[in-house]
């Protein structure tokens, strides 16, 4: 194009503006993605963490056994409470 270079500068700014605004907000978000992941949080970055199973963690899984184990005994040997509600015929109003 031609011209003085302020005019050429004016006729990009419409084109800049919404450029620049995009790819602030695609940093923001690339920082904030970056952040959950926990990159900048110490020196060194650790591919996985290793997870180890606890005494917690034992006790836990023995009581859920325990649980399941006597859910399923009660519901095949131990009797169920049955509650008999009666019905009431509706009522209808004759006039």
């Amino acid at each position: 194009e031609k011209g003085n270079i302020l005019k050429r500068v004016r006729n990009y700014v419409p084109i800049l503006i919404p450029l620049i605004v995009s790819a602030i907000r695609r940093s923001m978000e690339l920082a904030e993605a970056l952040e959950s992941r926990g990159f900048g949080a110490s020196k060194r970055r650790e591919p996985y963490a290793v997870l180890k199973m606890g005494r917690g963690d034992y006790a836990a899984l023995c009581l859920t056994a325990l649980l399941l184990a006597f859910g399923v005994y009660a519901s095949l040997y131990l009797p169920l409470p049955q509650v008999d509600i009666p019905i009431k015929a509706p009522v209808v109003w004759r006039l």
